[in-house]
C-alpha cells in the first residue's frame, strides 16, 4: 500500500473562506482524512476561540478522522531571526513576516507551544503534532516538543518523532499561495516529488495554503495532480502512519 498525506495549512479566521474552499475541493475527489494546520491566535490578537463556526468545522473534521497540528501560536515573527545562517537566510527570503519559531528564545518557544496546545484542547481539539510556520525553527524546538510530550514535528520534507529521534523523509508537492519567485521555486520541487510518486515511494505529502486558493491556477493544477495520485494511493494522516 502507498499513501499520500494531504495538509491544509494556515487554518485561521482570516483564511476561513480559502480553507473551506480547499476542503470542499478535497472532498470532491475523496482526499480524506487530512491534516489541518491550525493557528490558535493569529497575528497575536485574533483568537480561534472567538470564531465558533471555524471551531465547529475543526471538531467535525476531527470526528471524521482528520488530524489537527499546532501551526505556531501567532504565525508572526516576534523579533530578530535566530539560529544558523541557513535558517536566517530562509526566513529573510521566504518568510519575513511568518517565521515565528525562528525568532524566539527557547523559553518563549515553550510558552507559546504550551499555550497553543492548551487553547486548542480547551476547544475539544486534540493535538499531537507541531509544524512551525514556514517550516522554520531553531534547533531547540525538538527538545521543547519532547519535554511537552508532543509526538512529532513536521518539516517540509521530514517527519521527526520527537520522543525517539527517528526521522522520516517524504517527497512533497503543493501550493504556497505566494505567487512569484517563491511559487516558481516550489514548483521545481513539486516536479521532483511527483516523479518520486510515480516511482512508488511509500508516502508523499501534498500541501495546500488557503491564500488566494479559490482564484489560483496553481492551486487547481496541484489539486488535479492530487486527484490523479489518489487513483493509486490512499489518503492518511501522520498519526496513522506512526501507528502502522
Amino acid at each position: 500500500m502507498t499513501w499520500v498525506v494531504v495538509c491544509v495549512h494556515d487554518v485561521c479566521p482570516s483564511q476561513q473562506a480559502g480553507v473551506r474552499w480547499l476542503l470542499q475541493a478535497l472532498d470532491g475527489f475523496g482526499a480524506f482524512p487530512r491534516m489541518l494546520l491550525v493557528i490558535p491566535q493569529e497575528g497575536g490578537d485574533t483568537r480561534l476561540a472567538d470564531h465558533s463556526d471555524l471551531v465547529r468545522l475543526l471538531r467535525e473534521e476531527c470526528e471524521r478522522g482528520s488530524e489537527v497540528v499546532l501551526h505556531g501560536y501567532t504565525h508572526r515573527i516576534a523579533g530578530p531571526l535566530r539560529g544558523d545562517w541557513i535558517t536566517r537566510w530562509r526566513g529573510r527570503r521566504f518568510a519575513p513576516r511568518d517565521a515565528e519559531f525562528a525568532s524566539l528564545p527557547e523559553d518563549e518557544m515553550e510558552a507559546r507551544v504550551r499555550e497553543g496546545r492548551r487553547a486548542l484542547e480547551k476547544l475539544g481539539i486534540p493535538v499531537q503534532g507541531f509544524c512551525p510556520p514556514g517550516w522554520l525553527a531553531t534547533r531547540e524546538l525538538p527538545e521543547v516538543l519532547r519535554r511537552l510530550g508532543f509526538r512529532y514535528l513536521l518539516g517540509m520534507s521530514t517527519l521527526l518523532e520527537v520522543q525517539t529521534g527517528r526521522r522520516r523523509f517524504f517527497p512533497w508537492f503543493g501550493h504556497m499561495g505566494t505567487g512569484g519567485v517563491h511559487e516558481a521555486l516550489v514548483g521545481l520541487g513539486c516536479r521532483v516529488g511527483l516523479v518520486l510518486a510515480r516511482l512508488r515511494v511509500p508516502c508523499i505529502t501534498a500541501f495546500f495554503h488557503p491564500q488566494d486558493a479559490p482564484h489560483s491556477t496553481v492551486a487547481r493544477v496541484r489539486l488535479a495532480q492530487l486527484a490523479r495520485l489518489l487513483r493509486g494511493r490512499r489518503p492518511t494522516t501522520y498519526g496513522a502512519l506512526l501507528d502502522a
